[in-house]
């Protein structure tokens, strides 16, 4: 014992380290008094000069018996996050607990006795090591994974790759099934059933590529995915395997996955596509070179934004169109420029025309907003507002020459447009929408916009009135 030691005041006030890896991982599992008994010996640890000095002591510390205190040291024991050392005098020793203790958790082997011996007679090309029997366990231990399940699996691994089938193959399988809930013998007979239909198909798939290979359950899933998730046919997938001269399922994944993206499902459908893949790299080639970018492997623009484009019906002219739009507007980048191929599709501009005649509209629009600004005596560009209310007058009916009326009357006022606003307003509502239409008594001043935006004979609410009116109103909706 070392000469210096801290007083028993200051223990009480300090502090017991517990490490993060066990609240994770083994608290929320454990009984109540392991987790006691567990927690009273890790303060003990770091506190040698306080506390029990036997188990006896350490039993009436926690108000339990000696069996059970013992007992529960046992079943941290089985979990190698601990180790009785001596039975007489009782002692244990903690570990720290690192990947390891977490991943070989020291079982009672009686517990898969009959399981280990299941293994044993589907793999018997070798010897099953402890190594691989704890990976096993693990997984039986730590996941909802069955024990039978588990059995079915591994037969079927080991009929699949042979009865000298490496243990990772089958864990990772196993995880495979595990992320995905198939973990009951009832589950996992559903799925391999489907494997199994599918095994003369995928057979002949392999042969279309050309593979000496043996189809892996990743094949079968593969295949799974394409007939039921993509919905394409056994034959169509045999069609595009020499359409796209695949020779590697997973270039064959790969051109399935693409075609379905470009909504191309039948062999027509895929040979007009691969055929103009070349074009559309091309393509992407001088979209990337208007934009002002250098983009060596053009795989990803191709298919993140190209294709995509093109899907929605623009062709390569419009494409470089608004690629030197948004390279003269400082949007030099494929996430801008798919921010204005969005909104375009959005108006429904998709051709160099359709664009042109819109920029035409555009500016013959704002050429007439400078005219009624001017009538109403404004001196300035035409902006958003301006080209939102015009949009709004006309949606009301109004011609051009009903809106210059309104703005000439809307002269000397402080807020023009919005005087415009109410005149035309108030137009509407009296069925004005013509010139000859428009009452003598409609003046304006600028007096009379200070006192009131109220037209003469226009009838005036009380508050009460209002709320009536608007009682049953649900909302303004266009």
């Amino acid at each position: 014992m070392s000469f210096c030691t801290f007083s028993k005041d200051n223990i009480k006030s300090g502090k017991t380290y517990v490490d993060n890896q066990f609240i994770i991982h083994f608290m929320p599992d454990a009984p109540t008094d392991a987790v006691k008994v567990y927690l009273y010996g890790l303060y003990l640890c770091q506190n040698a000069e306080d506390g029990a000095s036997s188990v006896k002591a350490f039993a009436e510390a926690l108000e339990m018996d000696v069996n059970t205190v013992i007992d529960y040291f046992k079943y941290w024991d089985e979990f190698g996050v601990l180790s009785i050392t001596s039975q007489e005098p009782f002692s244990v020793s903690y570990y720290p607990l690192n990947e390891s203790t977490l991943r070989y958790r020291r079982l009672n082997p009686e517990k898969y006795e009959e399981f280990s011996k299941a293994v044993q007679s589907i793999i018997t090309g070798r010897m099953i090591s402890v190594t691989e029997y704890n990976e096993y366990y693990n997984l039986l231990e730590n996941t909802s994974l069955k024990t039978d399940a588990f059995i079915m699996l591994i037969r079927y691994c080991a009929d699949l790759k042979g009865n000298d089938i490496g243990y990772k193959y089958i864990t990772t399988v196993a995880k495979d099934f595990i992320s995905r809930g198939v973990t009951t013998p009832e589950l996992i007979e559903k799925e391999l059933e489907g494997y199994f239909v599918s095994t003369s198909e995928i057979g002949e798939v392999f042969k279309a590529l050309k593979s000496k290979k043996s189809p892996e359950i990743e094949d079968m899933q593969a295949y799974k995915r394409w007939t039921d998730k993509l919905g394409f046919e056994h034959s169509f997938i045999l069609a595009v395997i020499k359409i796209s001269k695949s020779k590697t399922i997973k270039k064959l994944d790969k051109a399935l996955e693409e075609l379905y993206s470009n909504k191309c499902f039948t062999e027509v459908d895929a040979k007009a596509y691969f055929a103009r893949k070349n074009d559309m790299f091309e393509l992407s080639a001088k979209i990337t070179k208007a934009l002002g970018l250098y983009i060596e492997v053009l795989d990803n623009v191709l298919e993140t934004y190209v294709s995509p484009w093109l899907s929605k019906g623009f062709n390569g002219e419009t494409l470089l169109f608004v690629a030197n739009y948004c390279f003269k507007k400082n949007k030099r980048s494929l996430e801008l420029m798919n921010d204005t191929i969005s909104n375009l599709y959005k108006l429904g501009l998709i051709t160099v025309q359709s664009i042109t005649l819109y920029l035409e509209k555009y500016h013959k629009n704002d050429g007439f907003i400078a005219q009624f600004l001017s009538y109403a005596g404004v001196e300035r560009k035409p902006n958003n507002w301006d080209r939102e209310c015009l949009e709004t007058w006309r949606t009301w009916g109004f011609t051009d020459d009903m809106i210059l009326e309104a703005s000439k009357l809307s002269t000397n006022t402080t807020r023009p447009v919005a005087y415009i606003n109410t005149i035309l307003s108030n137009w509407k509502s009296q069925g004005v929408f013509n010139v000859s239409q428009i009452p003598k008594n409609t003046t304006s001043n600028k007096n009379k916009e200070n006192k009131s935006s109220h037209f003469k004979n226009e009838r005036t609410y009380t508050t009460e009135e209002l709320d009536e009116l608007l009682k049953s109103f649900e909302d303004f909706e266009v």
